[in-house]
């Protein structure tokens, strides 16, 4: 007993030091991240991925990942030309539906090297994301670099195997090296609804829902699907004056941003490399906990997810586990819209929508009446033909297809902390193409790719692998190992635990290297 006594105190004592102890960071703040390739292509070491030492780039897609790609590769010294079909940078947040705005807060939006103003609104509508990509471009003077009201109808691989795009406006342009940027939401989905043709009101896609003052006021409006664009669209149909309905099959765990349990933080738990050590384990980081003790990480985030439904209404209460939705559904919970729908302002109809009627939406047998429905349905992929399966486009490093030569797809992966995931994938790229990350050859980049892929769906089947969104923490340490990097950014043990990322801990990654 006075062993025990003993070391009850000792243990807690060496836990507290652990995790109080700093963590020290070796790399040196040198000049800013300005190097051109290391190797020549005579003694490169992905010369089994490039025919040459790229000189001109091109990137389809001007949004927020066309701009980091343009902005790193540019410091790099390469040539980049970035081909966006709107008149304006940002890509959907250049122009989106009424309502829009970020998933998470803001601060899981910021870029290491570029943040948004502190007074930020916690969640920023369409207009201040815009900005702040405005923002970065002009930092960054990237702006000379983007081709405006160009889009990109088809792509293809030259006997040289560089490649050549083809505009709708019917130029040709050619380049060493391209990048595919054009996200996950490029392609907007709309169901089939049997009997839309006899509907005497109006059916859109939420992507079109930009005059919802006009189309909204006094009106009965019915909004399809159960995501984050759905429940924005809600909102402001509420806003204009509208009689709204959400219909959706399931629901999905959305977290409000000021959600605590028991007095700590809910990114502590469910956004940290602790509460990761209790998830799915990614096919190449299997935790302790993970391979002896599932059922303790069934039981956490079982606590987790009673601690998020215990005050939802029972129409918002999902079926689907919180441990599975964490990786690829969910965001964050406007309290206001849910008050309302506790209140019965707002009106949820579960079950599945068979079919349209000339006044109104049928759903489990029922008519529900409406001028306007709203197919908050998601988006298809655009992969210009590129090798893609049932679920999705499968690539090393979630980057590169081994059969595609000077060939890279950067942002179209959704995942926690997007943009920064975003940014290491690009300073990854940057370093293949100097030869400072040496990629394994063509067995090994397949066997690779086959393991993730084969793993994933035993977690997750049926679902579009763009959408499956891992933890970033393994991924993003992932490409950081491969540079040769410091996966611990965090001052100490017990930030690099429980705290959520920050995408100002990885700023020595993006703007000082040796």
């Amino acid at each position: 007993m006075k062993k025990l006594l003993f070391s009850i105190p000792l243990c807690a004592g060496a836990t507290a030091a652990y995790l109080a102890y700093p963590i020290s960071h070796e790399e040196p703040a040198g000049p800013p991240y300005q190097l051109l390739p290391k190797a020549s292509y005579h003694d490169h070491p992905n010369k089994h991925f490039l025919t040459k030492i790229p000189k001109k780039i091109g990137v389809v897609g001007g949004g927020i990942a066309g701009a980091i790609v343009a902005k790193t590769l540019t410091q790099q010294g390469y040539e980049v030309e970035v081909l966006e079909q709107n008149s304006g940078a940002g890509g959907l947040w250049w122009k989106n539906y009424d309502g829009c705005g970020l998933q998470l807060p803001y601060p899981h939006y910021n870029l290491p090297d570029f943040e948004f103003p502190e007074g930020t609104e916690e969640l920023p509508r369409l207009e201040k994301v815009k900005k702040f990509v405005e923002d970065y471009m002009t930092t960054f003077n990237l702006w000379p670099l983007f081709k405006f009201n160009t889009e990109v109808v088809e792509i293809s691989q030259k006997p040289d195997e560089s490649w050549s795009v083809k505009t709708k406006k019917g130029e040709k342009k050619d380049y060493d090296f391209l990048v595919l940027c054009t996200g996950p939401y490029n392609k907007p989905h709309m169901p089939n609804l049997p009997g839309k043709e006899n509907f005497k009101g109006r059916v859109i896609h939420n992507a079109e829902f930009i005059n919802a003052k006009e189309w909204c006021q006094g009106k009965k409006v019915v909004i399809i699907g159960s995501g984050k664009s759905a429940f924005d669209v809600l909102g402001q149909a509420y806003k204009y004056g509208a009689q709204p309905t959400i219909v959706m099959r399931k629901a999905h765990h959305f977290t409000p941003i000021d959600q605590k349990f028991h007095g700590i933080p809910f990114g502590y738990l469910s956004s940290s490399r602790f509460g990761f050590l209790f998830q799915y384990p990614f096919y190449c980081e299997k935790s302790f906990i993970n391979k002896y003790f599932k059922w303790l990480g069934d039981a956490y985030w079982k606590v987790l997810e009673n601690a998020l439904n215990e005050d939802l209404p029972s129409e918002l209460v999902p079926t689907t586990a919180y441990k599975n939705e964490k990786f690829f559904r969910g965001g964050s919970r406007e309290r206001d819209i849910f008050n309302e729908i506790k209140k019965g302002n707002l009106k949820v109809v579960r079950g599945a929508v068979e079919g349209l009627a000339e006044n109104g939406v049928i759903v489990g047998g029922k008519l529900i009446e409406a001028d306007l429905v709203v197919c908050a349905t998601g988006y298809d992929r655009n992969y210009f033909g590129l090798p893609a399966e049932n679920d999705g486009l499968w690539m090393y490093r979630n980057t590169l297809i081994p059969d595609k030569k000077n060939f890279a797809v950067v942002g179209i992966t959704n995942t926690y902390c997007n943009p920064l995931y975003t940014n290491m994938q690009t300073v990854w790229l940057a370093e293949v193409l100097r030869g400072r990350v040496n990629l394994p050859g063509y067995p090994k980049m397949i066997d690779d790719i086959k393991q993730r892929r084969d793993y994933t769906r035993t977690v997750i089947n049926g679902e579009d692998t763009i959408s499956f969104s891992w933890f970033s923490y393994p991924t993003i340490d992932q490409f950081v190992r491969d540079m040769g990097l410091e996966t611990k950014r965090k001052p100490n043990n017990f930030s690099f635990w429980f705290e959520p990322i920050k995408p100002s801990d990885y700023k020595s990654v993006v703007t000082h290297r040796v």
